[in-house]
């Protein structure tokens, strides 16, 4: 039996949108944003993001501008969609993952480009995996089963031809899938919470050599494994993982319905809905200080250490039948991530404009996170701002990579502040 790929009900518009503009010029591709469902083989797609257009004087460099304005229609090009996908996912909140890739192609094409889709699905599943936040969230032991999308829409007859494919088995020859569309991002719930980091990085003599970003790679990893071990409250409650995330509704037959009533009048207390219909869960990331794993204490000699201090506001979303365990890990991937997401950046910014040495002393901030809104609904992306940024900046950043359009009330700046000197000198 093969998997449901449950469409939210809002992209109908966004798919004819897609079909309009690509009419008539050959093959358009993108990735599919969405949350999979393992226990009930079923995945769910939230977004459809367009790959940017390809830069005909190749080299990608910078953080702001990586795209251009001259098109490779001839051809897939998987190193530029597995480019792109890498740079959405830092985007993304807790709870949404890229899934897979679309293509709309006429009809007459669909069959001579399956083994390139295949070539370009493997290749944006092997790219995610090497990301820093992925390797930090790993897992000890192999998965037996990893499924990507691919979905096919025909240009001409606006059909729809969807097959999964098990990534971690180089064999798998794909199975069919179904596609449908049903509305149920509204009764998603909304988790936030803000972790402390304070971590003092100390330069070895040894690795001074090494990039910034290698040595923040490596020395944050102590960090995001407390993170992913840590325990989980919601609104002030720890509960059991196995339990159910929201209140299940009451059973609507008049039998047993007082005690029905009951049980679901006593969850509620511990996690109120918003005025606005989704449920909002305050989360506390409880963890040890050190890792499990952590060495024995011993004396080096240092070239430098790297302060990295202030707050991250983190947010997740789970579909509505999630449990507590399901909805622990999305908001502990999403610090990680986020964290991650960070140092990346501020390395490539070093890089752009300076050599980093262990010698120098100097403040460099990190970008602050901000949200912008998806779609119709109360889910957020996000982008990350240097201070030397507006917000004309992020809007244009999340058109190009997220296919996503922001007025400026869209974007949400106030969710962090920048630290200021006092902070980082303590």
């Amino acid at each position: 039996m093969g998997r449901t790929v449950i469409a939210e009900d809002l992209l109908q518009d966004r798919i004819q949108e897609i079909l309009k503009t690509s009419a008539g010029k050959g093959i358009t591709t993108g990735l599919l944003v969405g949350q999979a469902h393992g226990h009930k083989r079923e995945d769910y797609v939230v977004h459809l993001i367009r790959t940017p257009k390809i830069e005909d004087d190749t080299q990608q460099t910078g953080k702001k501008k990586k795209k251009g304005s001259a098109t490779k229609s001839e051809s897939l090009d998987s190193q530029w969609i597995a480019e792109h996908a890498k740079q959405v996912e830092r985007m993304l909140p807790g709870g949404l993952n890229i899934l897979g890739i679309f293509v709309v192609l006429p009809s007459e094409e669909s069959r001579t480009i399956q083994s390139q889709l295949i070539q370009v699905l493997y290749s944006v599943h092997k790219t995610l995996l090497k990301t820093p936040w992925q390797k930090a969230v790993k897992t000890e032991g192999e998965e037996e089963e990893q499924h990507r999308i691919v979905l096919q829409i025909c240009s001409v007859t606006k059909k729809f031809t969807t097959k999964t494919f098990n990534v971690v088995d180089p064999r798998d020859s794909g199975t069919v899938a179904e596609w449908k569309f049903q509305s149920f991002v509204s009764q998603w719930p909304l988790l936030h919470t803000a972790v402390t980091v304070n971590i003092n990085i100390p330069i070895l003599r040894g690795e001074a050599t090494k990039t910034l970003h290698q040595q923040l790679d490596t020395s944050i990893g102590p960090f995001c494994e407390c993170i992913m071990q840590g325990l989980c409250t919601f609104n002030g409650v720890l509960r059991k993982e196995d339990q159910p995330l929201q209140a299940q509704e009451p059973p609507q037959s008049k039998k047993g319905h007082g005690k029905g009533k009951g049980r679901h009048k006593e969850t509620k207390m511990s996690h109120q809905p918003t005025s606005d219909g989704p449920e909002m869960f305050c989360v506390q990331i409880l963890s040890n200080a050190t890792s499990n794993k952590s060495k024995e204490a011993m004396v080096t000699e240092c070239g430098g250490t790297v302060f990295i201090r202030g707050l991250i506001q983190a947010r997740a979303y789970v579909h509505s039948k999630a449990t507590v365990a399901q909805a622990s890990q999305a908001i502990r991937e999403d610090v990680v991530r986020s964290l991650t997401a960070r140092c990346e950046l501020l390395a490539e910014d070093v890089l752009e404009v300076k050599d980093f040495t262990a010698d120098r002393e100097e403040m460099d901030i990190t970008p602050r996170r901000v949200f912008g809104r998806l779609h119709d609904t109360h889910m957020s992306v996000c982008d990350y701002m240097f201070e030397d940024e507006g917000v004309e900046d992020c809007i244009a950043r999340c058109q190009e990579l997220l296919d996503v359009t922001l007025a400026a009330e869209d974007v949400e700046t106030d969710a962090e502040r920048l630290p200021g000197t006092e902070l980082c000198s303590q």
